[in-house]
């Protein structure tokens, strides 16, 4: 018994038993095939289980065309959903998303106290939870959930308020390769740790090994680089065919023979397709607003700190991903990985505006110094030239 509540205090860490307890009671899940249901009405409005099944599985309206090089690679949320699978069924994927779900709480809440303190990283991770995003994606069956967490768990290896350790640098290494075969979003903390050994180094001048971030950096973008070109060459994806196809741009063929024209179009691509994003999920998830209004205050009024880099490196590759994916309607699903760096970020923007509430000093007691009236200053003399500190020299 001792040793199990050792084991909870140690869990525990130095954040107190209420915190962890109101972090808990927002927490909730949902049935897989409610999450399918919602899933489907908002983005096929789909109502009925079957129909959803087979259209997630579609790639450009083709039901099961090319899905197969795009989802063999998220090998590792199958792989740790077996067990689950085996005591509760089919819906023990479902199971899988809920603990990374808790366990993202849990890092994220370790992280953030520890840089931020307990009130600051239990007031953001409540507005993250009121978030619609958060329980559409990392407690339903996505894969976000388990990438937001080898992302928090990167966070926690960078030189923030820390020295990155050799041992920091192999799990940084080894974290980035599960999450190139969890999803493809690895090109978030690459950007995240690159732009912010750059922003260290235009600020301080030192680009090699006294810049802090200089190994992680390295770590980062060599590993994640080679698995990204590993899991391409294992399962080839289409890109331009899928582009074109959800674009409506023509064929593969036709797209090469008039790449000038094609390109001419992307830019009024992208702006439509921000457009329906930011018209869509954003506009009723009232607790992302607020995020990304002070992620966006934050990153203006704090952009020579490292944490401004991890946003604006992880915010750009997410844009990349959404315009490289360009289906249309993703409810900003690409954006997910960015949201532990924004978290931190404005995090560090509440603290340096000092915002906390002053109480006024209480009245103090009998008998003690602050009792004692202040001495009587003597009045000061009346003089057409004002007086002067002793250590200024008189102007001529």
């Amino acid at each position: 018994m001792d040793k199990l509540r050792r084991l909870g205090l140690r869990a525990r860490g130095d954040i107190p038993t209420a915190a962890w307890l109101i972090l808990l009671a927002v927490f909730a899940g949902r049935s897989t095939d409610e999450a399918l249901r919602q899933t489907g009405i908002f983005f096929h409005q789909e109502t009925t289980v079957d129909r959803i099944r087979g259209t997630l599985t579609g790639v450009a309206g083709q039901p099961g065309a090319g899905a197969h090089n795009l989802e063999a690679p998220r090998f590792f949320y199958s792989f740790l959903a077996v067990p689950f699978i085996w005591v509760f069924g089919a819906k023990g994927i479902w199971v899988l998303s809920l603990l990374c779900a808790l366990a993202f709480l849990y890092v994220t809440m370790r992280l953030l106290t520890r840089l931020f303190g307990v009130q600051l990283a239990l007031a953001l991770l409540v507005l993250y939870q009121i978030a619609y995003a958060f329980w559409y994606f990392q407690t339903g069956i996505y894969t976000e959930s388990l990438a937001a967490l080898l992302i928090v768990l990167i966070l926690t290896r960078l030189p923030l308020n820390r020295t990155t350790t050799r041992n920091d640098l192999i799990c940084i290494g080894f974290l980035v390769v599960v999450l190139a075969f969890t999803r493809q979003s690895v090109p978030v903390p690459v950007a995240a740790i690159v732009f912010a050994w750059l922003w260290t180094a235009i600020g301080t001048r030192q680009w090699g090994r006294a810049n802090e971030w200089a190994r992680p950096a390295l770590v980062a973008a060599g590993v994640g680089l080679l698995a990204m070109a590993v899991v391409a060459l294992l399962f080839p994806f289409n890109e331009l065919r899928h582009y074109s196809e959800v674009n409506h741009l023509g064929t593969t063929a036709y797209v090469k023979a008039h790449l000038g024209q094609t390109l001419g179009k992307i830019p009024g691509l992208v702006v439509d397709l921000f457009a329906r994003e930011f018209r869509g999920a954003f506009a009723g998830d009232h607790g992302l607003q607020v995020l990304w209004l002070l992620t966006a205050a934050a990153i203006v009024w704090r952009f020579r700190t490292a944490y401004a880099a991890l946003a604006v490196g992880s915010a750009l590759a997410c844009a990349f991903l959404s315009v490289l994916d360009a289906t249309g309607r993703t409810s900003l699903r690409y954006f997910v990985p960015m949201y532990p760096m924004a978290l931190m970020l404005v995090a560090d923007f509440w603290r340096s505006r000092d915002w906390g509430l002053r109480t006024l000093p209480s009245r103090p007691g009998p008998g003690t110094a602050a009792s004692e009236p202040p001495a009587r200053q003597p009045a000061a003399r009346h003089t057409d030239v004002p007086t002067r500190p002793a250590a200024e020299p008189s102007t001529p």
